[in-house]
């Protein structure tokens, strides 16, 4: 498997020095460093989890669920539903190499304190649910040992999550009530703590596995207020500005747009929504801006969702309502899940500026409520993985449009595609490839 020949070099790497000789210490220089201390390699986790969820993985994520357009070049091919496996060698790669395998160093470290194991339980157990949620199933219990499992099989997407789950469970059992810029969160990341922002990605992964006394349980120790969101922190140097501002503005101009994305006919009128929003321009306003020749462009200005410093959400308070709404409503509970929505509304009139006739109340009951809660989601979180789970989850219940000019678009689309660096190298792939349009065993009912 190609992942695991890089984590055997990765690691010969990290680890070399290990071996003590009578020669320890003899010419050691202090200011060149041996062994990697986990509490310096976890930001690479830190920025492979950042990475993860903000730049490819998240823009294919944005088109594929209408809320974005590829424009230009591969993207124009994303746009029309004709994607190709070696499009997907890096982010698999990425996320393993980087994320995974570099919290697996953590957790083996004997050295290593409980806090920082516990934020890289936390990291690699969001990468694999995510990982396992986007391609259904991938190497999990083999997927960190490549002395032993060079090969490593695919396990179920339903034990990759569970899995995924259990360790961000251990994580968070981990790291107490340490705030997230005090536990190695540095420069990169922000917000509360570190156990809320745990309890939120359980949440999150609870629901796509259809557990929702869990996700109710998660969410409700989750995140409690927007300013605790668990968001990216970027700067105005080069190669520390937001992804998307990077992708747009300095490498890739004119690749993505928003272009007839279904996103854009909620918010411009063209379509009506579920929940009645006069407000609703701000939140335009905040996620697109107009562009040359009458196109819709992502709003990259200073005040915009994708702007050069602005941070991304990895998990957020909003989330969790989203969780909680639609968990009660499975179970039942339509007042309790009315309620959480209205909880979002109510912060939305802070975020937009507006009064309760911007962002009314919901007073909906039964399926009415249910598609609100999904739709409002689907809106909010615009720009975040979440929304393409989510899309694929509920077999589309919101009825988001395929693509205009979509080939051989039967279905919503439904899954990435293993990449073609795992074909060539890994013969445990499984052998009936599933296509674009074939549903992960997890989200084939709703």
């Amino acid at each position: 498997m190609k992942i695991n020949k890089y984590i055997l070099t990765f690691s010969a790497a990290i680890l070399v020095g290990s071996c003590e000789s009578y020669t320890e210490d003899l010419n050691d220089d202090p200011n060149n460093f041996i062994v990697a201390a986990s509490d310096l390699i976890i930001g690479q986790s830190q920025l492979a989890l950042m990475q993860h969820m903000g730049s490819n993985n998240a823009r294919y994520a944005g088109i594929f669920s209408n809320t974005m357009s590829g424009a230009d070049r591969q993207y124009l091919t994303l746009n029309t539903y004709s994607p190709n496996r070696a499009n997907y060698d890096d982010m698999w790669g990425d996320t393993y190499l980087q994320g995974i395998n570099t919290s697996q160093l953590i957790i083996n470290d004997e050295n290593a304190g409980d806090l920082v194991k516990g934020i890289a339980k936390i990291i690699q157990g969001t990468l694999y649910a995510d990982m396992a949620a986007l391609y259904g199933d991938v190497p999990f219990s083999q997927a960190v040992n490549p002395n032993e499992y060079p090969n490593p099989v695919y396990d179920p997407q339903s034990d990759v999550v569970n899995g995924g789950i259990a360790l961000i469970e251990q994580g968070i059992a981990q790291v107490g009530n340490t705030s997230i810029s005090a536990g190695f969160g540095g420069n990169r990341l922000s917000g509360g703590t570190w156990a809320e922002a745990g309890h939120t990605l359980a949440a999150r992964y609870s629901l796509l596995a259809g557990n929702y006394a869990s996700a109710i349980s998660h969410a409700n120790q989750g995140i409690s207020s927007r300013a605790n969101d668990l968001v990216t922190q970027h700067g105005t140097s080069l190669e520390n500005r937001n992804l998307f501002y990077q992708f747009i503005i300095d490498e890739r101009q004119d690749y993505l747009k928003a272009n007839e994305a279904h996103l854009v006919n909620l918010l411009d009128g063209t379509s009506s929504r579920k929940l009645n929003t006069p407000g609703q321009q701000a939140q335009y306003d905040f996620y697109f801006i107009p562009d040359l020749g009458g196109e819709v462009a992502l709003n990259t200005n200073s005040d915009g969702k994708f702007g050069m410093t602005a941070p991304m959400t990895i998990a957020s308070f909003h989330e969790t309502q989203f969780i909680l709404a639609e968990s009660k409503f499975m179970q039942g509970d339509e007042a309790g899940a009315r309620q959480h929505l209205n909880n979002v509304r109510t912060d939305l009139r802070v975020q937009y500026s507006s009064d309760a006739a911007g962002f009314p109340d919901s007073v909906a009951t039964g399926t009415d409520l249910h598609l609100q809660i999904l739709e409002e989601k689907y809106i909010t979180l615009m720009g975040e993985l979440v929304t393409f789970h989510d899309l694929r989850r509920t077999r589309n219940a919101i009825g988001v449009p395929n693509k205009q000019g979509a080939i051989g678009a039967s279905n919503f689309p439904q899954r990435y595609l293993y990449p073609q660096s795992e074909l060539d190298t890994n013969p445990n792939i499984p052998a009936s490839l599933p296509n674009f349009f074939d549903p992960t065993n997890l989200f084939t009912t709703y």
